[in-house]
């Protein structure tokens, strides 16, 4: 093994290994999270009618069917979710590169057609987020206020995650087009845009290529890790669970009315509840001056009481401003003296 390839498996093992340890807490922490919640009566109610769940898992996951009625953002979705799924072999790949330079997947790490494809839906991806950046801009909420699809919206989260698909596409094609001046790519003329890669940094010759082939391999490996830890902490989580909320969902309709609440499998009278029955999973321990606030506000709200008029029973000076616990010394105030404006 040579000093580059010792240097790509300690450095890429390291990493790896630090970020696994990371991402484990944080899944294990979201499995307690989902396995507190009660058992219900319908517990077999997202396991049946295999055949329905599988048509809509291809249907709905593969085909996007639902996001393809939406035109160009849906056709940017579609690719941008089928070039995640095949370039799942490219980290593949890359993870196996980093044991021998000359790595390729057993069996079809030498079809051009692979390479192709590959080099098709990173290209393809690159297009997505750029439609998807530009649609963010021509609806800033900024610009465009209520106008806006974004209004009221996070947006910084958004362009976090494009910004990291970004990374992913650039340092893919050092790594490729790198890769093709080393004699280290597997697939030949195929792989279109790793070849056109290759010319462009050819004139930098062999040593210089190798070094960029091996900071590149280390970059796109860690922009991975960092994006794993990204998505398994924040709401874009919900992209990846996909196939496994689309395969366990309610049948026919998932959007339909929830369902009645239920204690230890058995419904909840709510005119007359048992004394030992549990609502959800809170306990009165777990009851904040935050909850109470927003339960204060979402009740006047259901109750039809306009939303300006909450903002401002609220203490915010617009209604545009997000509701903010109060400070404790203010819950000491008279009824008749207005809670302090929060900032």
């Amino acid at each position: 093994m040579d000093t580059q390839t010792l240097i790509r498996l300690i450095i890429g093992l390291l990493m790896t290994a630090v970020v696994l340890v990371f991402a484990a807490k944080r899944v294990l922490w979201l499995t307690n999270l989902i396995r507190s919640g009660q058992k219900t009566s319908d517990e077999h109610g997202r396991k049946d009618h295999l055949k329905t769940r599988i048509t809509t898992q291809i249907t709905e996951v593969f085909g996007q069917t639902r996001l393809l009625k939406w035109s160009l953002p849906g056709l940017a979705h579609f690719f941008t979710m089928w070039g995640f799924f095949i370039l799942a072999s490219v980290y593949l790949e890359a993870y196996g590169v980093l044991f021998n330079p000359k790595f390729a997947i057993p069996f079809i790490g030498h079809w051009d057609g692979l390479g192709f494809i590959q080099d098709f839906f990173a290209l393809a991806v690159l297009l997505g987020i750029a439609t998807f950046a530009v649609i963010r801009l021509r609806s800033e909420p900024k610009e465009h206020g209520r106008d806006s699809r974004f209004y009221g919206s996070h947006t910084g989260g958004a362009w976090l995650i494009l910004f990291m698909i970004f990374n992913v596409i650039w340092t893919y094609a050092l790594v490729r087009g790198s890769a093709v001046n080393t004699n280290n790519l597997p697939y030949g003329n195929g792989a279109f845009f790793s070849q056109l890669m290759g010319a462009v940094l050819h004139p930098l010759g062999y040593t210089a290529n190798e070094w960029i082939e091996t900071i590149a391999l280390l970059l796109h490996i860690g922009v991975m890790l960092v994006f794993l830890l990204i998505v398994l902490h924040s709401k874009h989580l919900h992209i990846g669970l996909a196939p496994v909320n689309v395969t366990f969902k309610r049948l026919p309709n998932a959007l339909g009315p929830l369902l009645p609440m239920e204690s230890g499998g058995q419904l909840i009278d709510f005119e007359d509840p048992a004394e030992d029955a549990v609502f959800g999973r809170g306990k009165i321990e777990d009851f904040t001056w935050y909850s109470l606030r927003h339960s204060f506000a979402s009740r006047l709200v259901m109750a039809g009481v306009d939303i300006r008029t909450v903002a401002e029973l609220m203490g915010h000076p617009t209604i545009r401003s997000p509701f903010r616990p109060l400070q404790l010394t203010a819950l000491t105030n008279s009824p008749s003296t207005p809670p302090p404006k929060t900032s």
